[in-house]
């Protein structure tokens, strides 16, 4: 588990009231499916269309974010967390993760490494985190974007920017059939057989009759 203060404080000082428009989250794929108890799948926690704005809403780009992402840990277990290229590729970065299996939840940021930094943050979209999860039972479980924020610096001052949008994932695997191989194989080894039986007794039933 790894988390660091400066995340932390950073994150609670945000104001409200910035924007840049038509930004959105996503977990990418939106749907992971068929997955056996046993064996891992990799999401992304992408960013898309993130600008930089010198009219209302007011944005300098991408400074920082943060999201709580849930599971049913009936289901899942998250394994690892890694960093996407979106922030990284434009300042170094402080990366922070808590993983949470009991309670089914992974929470995750990352922001610009201070000081300095840079006069306008990351632009455009990209991957911001890579989530792998191993499959622990069958069902069907979101994979959902909470307390989302980020985070745009104006004027020496961390803003929240809103109209954020985001888009959640899904995890199902098709449960066993109804009928198990072994009671297939039986059916199937059984069906001869009461065949056989059946024309037996019909057969005894005629000699029966002509007697």
């Amino acid at each position: 588990m790894l988390f660091t203060t400066a995340l932390l404080v950073s994150m609670a000082v945000i104001k409200t009231g910035m924007a840049s428009p038509a930004t959105t989250v996503a977990v990418v794929p939106s749907e992971v499916k068929d997955k056996e108890p046993g064996e891992s799948f990799k999401v992304n926690i992408t960013v898309t269309d993130v600008v930089i704005s010198e009219t209302p809403p007011i944005s300098q780009g991408l400074y920082g974010w943060s999201v709580n992402m849930t599971f049913n840990p009936d289901i899942l277990n998250c394994t690892s967390v890694e960093e996407g290229p979106f922030l990284k590729q434009f300042f170094e970065t402080i990366f922070a993760w808590n993983i949470n299996n009991t309670a089914g939840f992974a929470f995750i940021g990352g922001m610009f490494k201070p000081p300095p930094t840079p006069p306008q943050g990351a632009t455009g979209s990209g991957v911001l985190a890579t989530v792998t999860f191993k499959v622990k039972g069958r069902g069907e479980t979101s994979l959902r974007l909470q307390s989302l924020k980020l985070r745009t610096v104006i004027a020496g001052q961390n803003w929240e920017m809103e109209n954020i949008t985001s888009t959640d994932g899904v995890f199902r695997n098709v449960a066993p059939s109804i009928l198990s191989l072994e009671l297939i194989v039986a059916i199937i080894v059984a069906i001869p057989i009461v065949g056989g039986v059946a024309a037996f007794m019909y057969r005894r039933r005629k000699t029966r009759m002509k007697a």
